[in-house]
């Protein structure tokens, strides 16, 4: 019998890890149970002996439980006597007594198991790459998810927790709460947790670890690192002070008691209340330290700490990269923090055609990468509008006092949306009704614009038009001139809206939101070709090059099942000809003999038979594999992309790396490492105007 399989979002091996956090949310208002677990672990035999003893609020006249099939239920009694009971299909169903009904009781329930879920050793990327490991105990380390019946439990919402788990020596478990004690002896480990928070569920790691721990002024942070890793356990801690120093002076007092960042026997990528756990791969990744290391403590505080009402949508992600993820890049520099802007729009832009699109309100957790781009980049791009809108106190005061106030209470967008209404005295409603609860984004145009000289002025006018039904925007239109660039923000809530403006010096260049701080839907000249340009494609076909041999061209296949294209048709080369790729994005595997010409447009590649160059740097080794999408000139509706890999080798390793770079136009790996990466300059875009002039006439 299987386990019941938790959805949880993990790393690729050797690649790239989404980091996933999980909603913690519970019935607000329901009596608190209390589960104190006594578990046992013999991880040479992948198998744990446990006592739980639940405490249930208000007995009835049964307790139905959950619990994993793959338990074994010894003994359930109450006060030392047994209970009549009936375990089946992972439902255990307890009789209880006539006395006891109505009143507190605890329940002993004596259970063993055997939970040895095995990881995939050559994994294909997926949206999803859970693939079933939701409870494995093994020598390497246990992992025990909250959702995958390791313990039986009533699902009655908010539950406080005691654990206590012994195992062999050196062997120590991680989870949620407060550390009451950690000891080994030559004999055995014990390892004992309490939380006081209520959580829904609770998820267990253990391993043979060593620990690493400072003080962050009140705050207990630790490594649980295997011993070959703990080379990183320093900067890791570290990292972790900066994150928790940097989020309590924007957001307040920690939530929790504790935080540990913990290593996994394989790739994970997760976050829970208080602590996060991170493969032994992915813990190496510099970007983890850099970036996702912090997003998981940002949670501390949003979705772990204020919780999510899910039944309007998760905002909780959203608001967590935007408080993460780009907060890090606009500290270091305005450049970045645009260019990540720009990357959500072109994400979105790229993967979500507008019949697949939804609003903010449904978006529950990222199960694909246009569900990301929504729940993540959409909703991170509201919060950075709403910034905008109410000023840098309004916003920022708002979250501290969200934060305050809303602590482990479920929160919605309503409660934003009434929070910065009465913060910025203004009624906010609409913008978030138009932004959350529909879908879509402006599709903007620039028209009409002219120009006139009248003696020592320039005078500019024109129309900014959007697409129906409209948005209620704001947003800033920049004229560059010979002087200083002039900035003037129009309001556009109609099909359209007339605009003037009136400079000394002559103008250059006018461009509609420059700095890309509106969330819209791009214009396809406005998208460099991306991986995400053929990830997202809905008509994409593939073409297999003549000249790739055959064992070569089996293994690039492959590329189209890391892009989640695996039901596109491949063609031979010959098979195909110009007017049937005109109304087509195409994947070519392989160099094409006949259709080449886009690859080498302006891009400083070359192909030949010993390899390929990019910018005067050749790559002729068997490692090499080289991935560049573009736009053809003769179809600037469509993206072109060139798969071509030195070797079987390198196109199986190339093939799994891609999908991780999706917002980059060309990719070039060698032994393994990427050693190329880049985004094609967008060659023109329907909101900006060039004047190729020097004077006009008065």
């Amino acid at each position: 019998m299987k386990l019941m399989k938790l959805t949880i979002l993990m790393a690729t091996i050797g690649l790239t890890v989404a980091i996933l956090w999980q909603p913690v949310a519970e019935a607000v208002g329901d009596p608190t149970v209390h589960h104190d677990l006594e578990l046992e672990l013999f991880p040479a035999q992948g198998r744990l002996e446990a006592v739980s003893q639940l405490t249930l609020p208000q007995a009835g006249a049964s307790a139905r439980l959950f619990l994993s099939p793959q338990a074994r239920v010894s003994e359930v009694a109450l006060n030392g006597a047994s209970l009549p009971h009936n375990f089946t299909g992972g439902i255990l169903d307890i009789r209880l007594p006539t006395e006891v009904r109505g009143r507190s009781v605890t329940l002993a329930i004596h259970y063993a198991g055997r939970f040895t879920d095995q990881p995939p050793q050559d994994p294909v990327m997926t949206e999803d790459p859970s693939f079933g490991v939701a409870a494995a105990i093994s020598e390497q380390g246990t992992f025990l998810s909250g959702g995958s019946g390791w313990y039986p439990d009533p699902r009655l919402g908010k539950a406080t927790w005691q654990l206590s788990v012994t195992a062999p020596p050196g062997y120590l478990a991680v989870t949620a709460g407060r550390l009451v004690e950690q000891t080994t002896t030559a004999e055995y480990s014990r390892s004992v947790w309490e939380e006081h928070i209520p959580l829904t569920n609770l998820t267990v790691s253990a391993g043979p670890y060593e620990v690493r721990s400072i003080q962050v002024g009140e705050i207990p942070v630790s490594t649980y690192f295997y011993p070959h890793s703990q080379d990183l356990a320093a900067n890791y801690l570290e990292a972790t002070r900066e994150y928790l120093e940097l989020y309590q002076e924007l957001f307040g007092t920690y939530p929790f008691e504790k935080f540990a960042v913990v290593e996994n026997f394989f790739p994970t990528g997760y976050g829970f209340p208080s602590w996060t756990l991170l493969g032994s791969r992915v813990i190496r990744l510099p970007f983890i330290l850099e970036t996702s290391l912090g997003h998981e403590i940002a949670h501390s505080w949003w979705g772990n700490g204020v919780r999510v009402d899910i039944a309007q949508g998760n905002w909780s992600e959203g608001l967590t990269t935007y408080v993460a993820d780009y907060l890090y890049l606009e500290r270091s520099s305005a450049e970045q923090a645009r260019d990540y802007r720009l990357r959500i729009l072109r994400d979105y832009a790229a993967l979500v055609p507008p019949e697949l699109d939804f609003p903010l309100a449904r978006f529950l957790r990222r199960t694909d990468r246009p569900s990301q781009a929504v729940g993540y980049g959409k909703a991170a791009m509201i919060f950075h509008m709403l910034r905008h809108k109410v000023g840098e106190e309004i916003f920022w005061g708002g979250l501290r006092e969200m934060a305050e106030t809303r602590l482990f209470d479920r929160v919605n967008w309503d409660d934003f949306a009434s929070l910065y209404s009465r913060l910025g005295d203004t009624d906010l409603g609409p913008f978030f009704e138009q932004w959350v609860r529909r879908p879509g984004a402006p599709i903007l145009s620039l028209e009409d614009v002219q120009v006139r000289r009248d003696k020592d002025q320039w005078h500019l006018s024109g129309r900014l038009s959007q697409q129906e039904p409209p948005f209620v925007l704001q947003l800033p239109l920049t004229l560059e001139t010979e002087g200083e660039s002039v900035v003037q923000w129009i309001t556009l809530d109609d099909h359209e809206t007339h605009f003037t403006m009136t400079v000394a010096d002559a103008p250059r260049r006018l461009l509609v939101d420059p700095d890309a701080h509106l969330f819209r839907r791009l214009h396809p000249t406005e998208i460099p070709a991306s991986v995400n340009s053929i990830r997202g494609s809905g008509r994409l076909l593939a073409v297999l090059a003549e000249d790739l041999p055959a064992p070569t061209a089996e293994a690039a296949r492959l590329i189209l099942q890391a892009l989640r294209q695996q039901d596109v048709r491949i063609f031979e080369e010959g098979e195909v000809c110009p007017e049937q790729l005109v109304e087509h994005d195409v994947l070519f595997l392989g160099l094409p003999r006949r259709f080449a010409d886009p690859l080498f447009d302006g891009t400083e590649l070359s192909v030949d038979r010993e390899g390929f160059a990019f910018a005067g740097q050749r790559f002729d080794g068997a490692q090499a594999a080289l991935f560049a999408a573009v736009t053809p000139r003769d179809a600037p509706d469509t993206h072109w992309a060139y798969f071509i890999p030195n070797s079987p080798e390198s196109a199986s390793d190339a093939a799994r790396r891609i999908p991780h770079y999706g917002r980059d136009s060309y990719l070039i790996f060698d032994q393994g490492e990427n050693r190329a990466r880049g985004t094609w300059d967008i060659r023109e875009s329907p909101l900006i105007r060039n004047f190729n002039f020097l004077e006009a006439a008065p």
